[in-house]
């Protein structure tokens, strides 16, 4: 099994029913407490984003984007990222910056002194 991964469905089914979701333009992200001292991370990428090339890299961008941000992120979640359509256009500034915006619509970042982590990064 790999380290911060959501793996299974029943994973993925978890984190469906039983977390909170919000959405961005291109990505949305569901979250839910795992009880665990780390985050696990699962990726979502639907055939309406094109064929397999296009989905596989949409997810190597979101997990590039997921590993930047990874070390100030609150800890103790799954979260399950998911790709709408307009992703297939990204870079990875895009990509970046999308994860940034999900993340701290859902209130992720670790808080150091008024700021966040990842403002406290620029």
């Amino acid at each position: 099994m790999k380290k911060g991964r959501l793996t299974k469905n029943c994973e993925y089914r978890q984190v469906f029913a039983c977390g909170a979701s919000v959405a961005t333009r291109w990505l949305v992200l569901y979250r839910a407490e795992n009880g665990q001292i780390e985050n696990r991370a699962g990726f979502v990428v639907s055939k309406k984003n094109g064929n397999a090339v296009i989905r596989n890299r949409i997810k190597r961008l979101l997990k590039e984007a997921y590993r930047y941000y990874a070390s100030e992120l609150t800890k103790g979640y799954d979260l399950v990222f998911i790709a709408r359509a307009p992703a297939a256009t990204f870079d990875f500034t895009q990509a970046a910056t999308e994860m940034e915006r999900v993340l701290k619509r859902g209130g992720l970042f670790k808080v150091i002194s008024g700021k966040t982590q990842a403002e406290n990064k620029r």
